[in-house]
Formats: structure tokens, C-alpha cells, sequence
């Protein structure tokens, strides 16, 4: 009888220790599965870090960015400051005979040295431009000075430097001068080839007109004039209508 019983509890207790074999499975198991996804989840932490740092990394390109959007400007303005200077100093001055003729035809209503605007024009065309800075010399820029000064403070006084004889101001140390023209005109242009009534009138015609230089063999100067003067000693009938007053179509504007 008790063997029978042993027989039939046996069973029960391996079946027992199955039972928490079992459970031990079990418990190591989710042991495992739960160190895995802790694991598991570590490393993707880890790499979605990792991301985000290469990421981060990578914004500081727009740095660059704008060091290079800061130049470009940077470099414009100054071409663009330089473009205005340029324009300011090259126009500044007006040293144009349009600018020149407009004063002079309005302060110098006084001293008719012009029948109008564009005998203005055809005469100072003949002149060297100079600089705005000229106050004295055989230039337009010294002209200009002076004609501004007389449309302001004094016409009297600084219109005839304005003029195109530059009564002894704008005009060149070495340049030719009336008393050497009349002198040699006088000399060799005589009886119905001497176009003036006397010396005297020789010099007052003589006054208006620009000196130019002693090379002159054309244009409306007293240079050109004393030239063929000068020459019409040996051709009196060919160059003496060129030094007279009209020019005869070589001592006039070209």
C-alpha cells in the first residue's frame, strides 16, 4: 500500500519540479529580453547622439555663409564710393566752354568780346583746358575762375582776365603780344595792303583777339597774325591779307 502511494506522489513532485524549472526559464528569459531592448536601445541613444552632434556640426557652414555675404558687400560700396568720387572730381569743376560762355555771356554784359553764344563757343575752343584750379595762364580753367569770381564780387576787374586776350593774367609769359604784331605789320604791309587807319587802331583790334603762341600758322590769334607778318616781307600780296584783322580764311577759327 505504500509503495502504491510513492508510486502516485512521485509523479506529483516531477511534476513540481518541472513546474519551477519552468518558471526559472521563464525568469532568465524575460531577464534576457529585457537586457537586450535596454541594450539595444542604449546603442540607438547613442547613435541617434552621435546624429545629432554630426548635425550640429554641420551648422556651423552657414558661418561661412555669412563671412561670405559680409564681403561681397563690403566690396561693392567701395567700388561704388570709388565710382563717386571719380564723377564728383571729373564734373565738379565745369570746366566746359558751355559752362564758361554761359557765365561770361551774363556777369560780362560790359565787355562785349562775343556778338553771341556761339562766337563764345568758337573761341574758347581754341583755348588749352588746364585745371579748375588755375587762377593764372593761357587756359580755359583760369578763364573760368575768373569770369565765376566777376559774375560775384567784381566785373570790372575780373571779366577782362576772363577774356580772350586774358588782359595779362590768363594768359602765357612767352605768348605773342600786339605792340610785336603791329610793329611787323606795319612794317611790311603798306599803301593798300595795311588794313588799319593807324597803330592805334591796329593795338585796340589787336587787344580783343587771343595771343595763342608764336607758332601759330593758322587760327584766330595774334600768334598767327605776327607770323604771316613776318612773312610777307618776301610776299607781301599773299600773307598780308592773312595777318590783317579779317584773317583772310587762315588766321581765323578752324
Amino acid at each position: 500500500m505504500r509503495k502504491a502511494a510513492w508510486i502516485f506522489i512521485s509523479p506529483l513532485i516531477l511534476g513540481l519540479v518541472a513546474c519551477g524549472d519552468s518558471g526559472n526559464a521563464t525568469t532568465e528569459s524575460t531577464t534576457d529580453g529585457t537586457t537586450q531592448p535596454a541594450t539595444m536601445g542604449t546603442t540607438d541613444t547613442t547613435t541617434d547622439d552621435t546624429a545629432t552632434t554630426t548635425t550640429g556640426t554641420d551648422t556651423t557652414n552657414p558661418t561661412t555663409g555669412p563671412d561670405t555675404t559680409t564681403t561681397s558687400p563690403t566690396t561693392t560700396m567701395t567700388a561704388t564710393t570709388d565710382d563717386t568720387t571719380t564723377d564728383t572730381t571729373t564734373t565738379g569743376g565745369e570746366l566746359t566752354c558751355e559752362a564758361y560762355c554761359g557765365i561770361y555771356i551774363d556777369a560780362c554784359v560790359d565787355f562785349a568780346e562775343y556778338d553771341n553764344m556761339q562766337a563764345c563757343l568758337d573761341q574758347c575752343g581754341q583755348w588749352p583746358v588746364g585745371t579748375p584750379a588755375d587762377t593764372a595762364g593761357d587756359t580755359l580753367g583760369c578763364r573760368l575762375y575768373h569770369v565765376t569770381v566777376a559774375s560775384t564780387v567784381d566785373a570790372n576787374e575780373h571779366c577782362p582776365h576772363a577774356s580772350p586776350n586774358g588782359a595779362g593774367v590768363c594768359v602765357d609769359a612767352a605768348a605773342p603780344t600786339c605792340e610785336e604784331y603791329c610793329t611787323e605789320y606795319f612794317a611790311n604791309c603798306t599803301n593798300d595792303l595795311n588794313l588799319y587807319n593807324d597803330e592805334a587802331d591796329c593795338l585796340d583790334q589787336c587787344s580783343h583777339w587771343y595771343p595763342g603762341t608764336t607758332a601759330d600758322t593758322a587760327g584766330d590769334t595774334v600768334g598767327c597774325r605776327l607770323y604771316h607778318a613776318g612773312v610777307a616781307e618776301t610776299d607781301d600780296a599773299t600773307h598780308c591779307p592773312h595777318a590783317g584783322p579779317g584773317g583772310a580764311g587762315v588766321c581765323v577759327i578752324q
